[in-house]
C-alpha cells in the first residue's frame, strides 16, 4: 500500500505570518547548480512508520529510559543550556520558551536525549568552541547478531537548524568516527523563514556501506549524535554557536530487509536532468503562465534508492489530476535495475502540457520488482506536488511564481543597519510582457516605508545580475501592510525566450525595521532566490549578493489588469525635467520644460550627494561615467521647488 505525504501545497489561502527572527551575520554563499546530480548520504526520510520494522531483526535500541547506555562529552559545558542532557525536560531556549515547552513526540515517551548552546536574545549566553557528542556506551556486535553488515540505523528526532551542524556518526574501533548524516540537507530556520522538522521524524540509514569497508569491524560498532557549527570559519562569530535544540530518541539497528526502495528529491521543474534540454535550471513553479507551461511542459524526476540487500527493477510513476479529481494525465520512466545500496535519478519518458488553466495535482511514487523472488513489489511512499496554471482572467491573474501561497517568515528590506533587496529568479521560456512585480508585504511592516521593485537579467557568468529596470519608489498604505502589493513599471518591460530573469523588491535605510517581504513556507531547494545586501549591512566591504533557500512571495504579473490605477499609486507630483538615456552608461542629457537656471544634485543610495552643478538651458549633458554602478536619484531644485527622477548608472 503507498503512504502519501505532501511536499507542496498551494491551495492553502490563508495568509499567516509566524514573526520568529535571530539576526543572522553568517554570511552564506549563492546557490549554485551543478549539471551532474550526485547523492552522497544514505538517508531515508519517512514519517513514523517504518516499513522495515515488522520485516527486520532487532539487533539494539535505547529509548534512553536508562541513561547509562551513553556517554556525554559535552566539554565542561556542564548540560541543560550547555550540551547534551537525558532526561524528560526540555532545556532549549526555543522549545523550552514555548508555554508549555515543546518536546519531541517520540513513540515512546518518557526520557530523550537533548542538545543546547545558550540563547541569542541574551549577550555572551553561547559557548563558543565546543563539540558536544552523545556515543553509545558498549559497542554493539551487528556481525554476530545477523552474521552481516547489512544493517539499518533508526532513530526519531525533532528540532531544527540554525548555522549548527547536527551529525550522526558511526566507529568500529571506538576512536575514529565517520558521519553517516547530517542536518544540511534540511531548511534554515532564520529571519527569512523556514520552519521545525517534523515532530518527530524518522531518520533510517543504511549501514552497510560503512560496515563493509576494509578494516571495519562490524562486531564492535558505536553510535554517536555530535553537535558543532557549521561555520568553522566564523567560528568566533558567536552567532554560529547558537542551536534551537535537537532532540534524539528511540534510537533502533535493524538488520536491512531484502526488498526496500526510497524514493526523494522529487521534482516537476526537470531539476535533475531535463533543464539540459530545456534550458534555465529547471525549477518547480507553482503559478504557471499557460504560455510558459506550454512551452516548458512539466517533467517528473526523482532520486530512488535501493534500501535492500538484493537487486531490484524499479519504475517510476506519476499521474496529473485536475481540480475535480480526473486524472488528465499518466508516464512513468524507463525501469533501471539498482543493485544492493544503489541508487540513481529517474525521469518520466513523457511530460505534461495543459491545455487549459486548471489546479492540478501531481501524484509521484515508484515500484519495485524483486528481481529473483518472483513476482514481489515493494512500493514507495507517493509524493504530492500541486501547481496552478494560470492566464488573463483567472483568479490570480496571469502571474509566474514559485511561492506556495502561504506565509511563514520575511525577510527584511527596510532596517537599522540598512537596505535590502529580497530576489527571486525566473526562466522564460516563450517571449513574455512584464507589467508588474507582485509581492506580499509583512504583517508588522509600517505605513509609510518606501519600497521599490527591480527587474534584472541574471548573468551566467558572475553572481551579479545585469540592471534593466525599475519602479519608482512606492509608499506602502494601511491597506498595504498584511496584504499583496503591485510596483508596476513606467513602461511595460519585454522579457524575452532563453533569458533569465530576478525580480527584487527593496526597501532603504531607515532609523527602525519599517518594511519585509515574506517568505513561503516550503523547500526552496529545487530553485533560486537571493538577497542582495544594498547597504554592506553584513560587513562584507561592498554590498553584495547572497543565496537563500527561502522563497520570496514575489511574483511576476503578465497581466496589464495588475497595473494599478493612478488613484491607487502614492502621489508623485509632475517632474519637469527628463532624461535620456535612462539607464545609462554615464552620459545623461537633462531636458527642462521650462527656461530658467536649477539646481541639480545626484543622490547615492546611502542619502550622499556625489554629483551637483547648476543649469541654465533647456538640454544639458552632463558625464557621470566616473561613478560607481548602479541607482541614484536625481534632485532637480526650481523655484524652492523640488522635483526627483530615478537614474541607472550601468
Amino acid at each position: 500500500m503507498k503512504k502519501i505525504y505532501t511536499l507542496i501545497c498551494v491551495f492553502a489561502v490563508s495568509l499567516t505570518a509566524i514573526s520568529q527572527v535571530i539576526n543572522n551575520d553568517v554570511l552564506i554563499n549563492p546557490i549554485q547548480k551543478h549539471n551532474n546530480q550526485v547523492v552522497l548520504d544514505n538517508l531515508i526520510e519517512h514519517t513514523v512508520n517504518s516499513s522495515f520494522n515488522s520485516t527486520s531483526t532487532l539487533i539494539w535500541e535505547s529509548d534512553f529510559s536508562d541513561p547509562n547506555d551513553w556517554v556525554i562529552d559535552n566539554q565542561g559545558g556542564g548540560g541543560g543550556a550547555f550540551g547534551w542532557t537525558i532526561d524528560a525536560t526540555v532545556d532549549s531556549w526555543y522549545y523550552g520558551g514555548a508555554n508549555p515547552p515543546i518536546s519531541i513526540n517520540s513513540t515512546s515517551g518518557g526520557n530523550f536525549a537533548e542538545v543546547s548552546n545558550g540563547n541569542p536574545t541574551g549577550t555572551g549566553t553561547q559557548l563558543l568552541n565546543v563539540t558536544y557528542n552523545l556515543t553509545t556506551a558498549q559497542p554493539i556486535d551487528i556481525l554476530g547478531s545477523i552474521g552481516s553488515t547489512n544493517a539499518l540505523l533508526s532513530f526519531e528526532e525533532f528540532g531544527a537548524r540554525f548555522n549548527d551542524l547536527q551529525a550522526v556518526q558511526i566507529s568500529t574501533d571506538g576512536v575514529n568516527f565517520t558521519t553517516i548524516a547530517d542536518n544540511l540537507n534540511y531548511q534554515v530556520l532564520a529571519q527569512a523563514g523556514g520552519s521545525s522538522y517534523p515532530n518527530p521524524s524518522l531518520r533510517e540509514i543504511n549501514l552497510s556501506s560503512f560496515l563493509s569497508v576494509p578494516g571495519a569491524n562490524a562486531s564492535t560498532v558505536w553510535i554517536r549524535f555530535s553537535w558543532t557549527t557549521n561555520f568553522p570559519t566564523s567560528a568566533t562569530n558567536p552567532n554560529v554557536w547558537i542551536t534551537y535544540g535537537w532532540f534524539i530518541d528511540d534510537v533502533k539497528i535493524y538488520s536491512t530487509p531484502a526488498n526496500a526502495i526510497s524514493m526523494t528529491e522529487e521534482v516537476m521543474g526537470g531539476w535533475w536532468v531535463e533543464y539540459l534540454n530545456a534550458g534555465g535550471i529547471g525549477q518547480d513553479y507553482t503559478f504557471n503562465p499557460l504560455s510558459q507551461a506550454t512551452a516548458n511542459p512539466y517533467a517528473f524526476e526523482a532520486v530512488i534508492s535501493n534500501e535492500g540487500t538484493v537487486s531490484q527493477e524499479v519504475t517510476m510513476y506519476a499521474d496529473v489530476f485536475d481540480a475535480t479529481g480526473s486524472s488528465v494525465f499518466t508516464t512513468s520512466s524507463n525501469p533501471i535495475t539498482l543493485g544492493a545500496a544503489e541508487q540513481d535519478t529517474f525521469v518520466c519518458s513523457s511530460f505534461f502540457t495543459p491545455t487549459n488553466t486548471d489546479a492540478y495535482q501531481i501524484q509521484m511514487w515508484s515500484v519495485a520488482d524483486s528481481l529473483g523472488l518472483g513476482v514481489k513489489y515493494t512500493y514507495s511512499d507517493t509524493a504530492i506536488k500541486e501547481t496552478i496554471v494560470t492566464d488573463v482572467g483567472t483568479v490570480f491573474g496571469n502571474v509566474y511564481g514559485k511561492d506556495y501561497n502561504n506565509s511563514f517568515g520575511y525577510r527584511k528590506i527596510g532596517t537599522s543597519s540598512g537596505g535590502a533587496e529580497s530576489a527571486t529568479s525566473f526562466d522564460i521560456f516563450t517571449d513574455e510582457t512584464l507589467y508588474t512585480i507582485d509581492a506580499y508585504i509583512s504583517d508588522w511592516s509600517v505605513p509609510g516605508s518606501v519600497v521599490y521593485g527591480v527587474l534584472y537579467e541574471n548573468d551566467a557568468t558572475s553572481t551579479t545580475p545585469i540592471l534593466v529596470d525599475q519602479t519608482d519608489d512606492y509608499i506602502i498604505q494601511a491597506s498595504d501592510v498584511d496584504n499583496w502589493i503591485s510596483l508596476a513599471f513606467s513602461a511595460p518591460v519585454d522579457l524575452f525566450t532563453g533569458t533569465s530573469y530576478r525580480i527584487a523588491v527593496g526597501g532603504y535605510l531607515h532609523p527602525t525595521d519599517s518594511v519585509g517581504i515574506d517568505a513561503s513556507v516550503g523547500d526552496g531547494s529545487y530553485s533560486s532566490q537571493s538577497w542582495y545586501d544594498t547597504d554592506d549591512a553584513m560587513g562584507n566591504g561592498t554590498p553584495t549578493w547572497y543565496g537563500t533557500s527561502f522563497i520570496p512571495m514575489m511574483r511576476m504579473s503578465f497581466d496589464p489588469s495588475s497595473v494599478p490605477p493612478p488613484s491607487s499609486v502614492s502621489n508623485v507630483e509632475q517632474s519637469i525635467f527628463s532624461l535620456y538615456p535612462n539607464p545609462t552608461n554615464g552620459e545623461v542629457n537633462i531636458k527642462l520644460n521650462q527656461q530658467g537656471k536649477c539646481k541639480v544634485k545626484l543622490i547615492n543610495t546611502l542619502g550622499q550627494v556625489v554629483f551637483s552643478t547648476t543649469l541654465g538651458s533647456l538640454s544639458s549633458d552632463i558625464d557621470l561615467s566616473n561613478l560607481d554602478k548602479g541607482i541614484y536619484t536625481i534632485e532637480l531644485e526650481k523655484d524652492q521647488k523640488v522635483f526627483s527622477e530615478r537614474l541607472i548608472l550601468q
